[in-house]
């Protein structure tokens, strides 16, 4: 009898500008767009790890969206940059990373599908930096999940 096996894939990258000095109450995106129609993956976890020198204050805590595409031209609206929240409710919610203490990298795991419901064509991360401090570090890596009958 064959035996379904989901298989995580490489853990890569996404290219931020401005991540890692990002301002309190600030948006911030990827600077490409990630590509899921070439390897066509059942799933792709995100992985927002995010820091700070100074004690966060406030809501302390890092929020995480995605804007996708069904075709890779037309994306989801909201803010991608700047302060302004008005279109925030547009994005689709991946979730929290908490930030309770100075110093301690967090970072959190989520799963496009159990946003979405769906893989997209193709998307984008947006971080907004909800911590009541600048973050003096921060990265995103992707995984693809893949599926093999053995």
């Amino acid at each position: 009898m064959a035996t379904s096996k989901q298989i995580v894939g490489t853990r890569t990258s996404l290219s931020f500008t401005g991540l890692s000095t990002l301002a309190y109450q600030t948006y911030v995106q990827n600077t490409t767009a990630y590509d899921c129609s070439t390897n066509q993956p059942i799933d792709v976890i995100i992985e927002v790890e995010v820091a700070t020198t100074s004690t966060p204050s406030g809501n302390k805590r890092v929020k995480v969206f995605i804007q996708d595409s069904l075709n890779g031209t037309n994306f989801r609206t909201g803010p991608t940059s700047g302060t302004t929240t008005t279109r925030e409710p547009n994005l689709a919610f991946l979730g929290l990373v908490p930030l309770t203490t100075s110093s301690t990298t967090e970072r959190g795991f989520f799963s496009i599908v159990n946003a979405l419901g769906y893989v997209p064509d193709s998307f984008y991360i947006v971080i907004q930096n909800d911590a009541g401090v600048a973050l003096t570090s921060g990265a995103v890596y992707t995984s693809e999940i893949s599926n093999t009958i053995a």
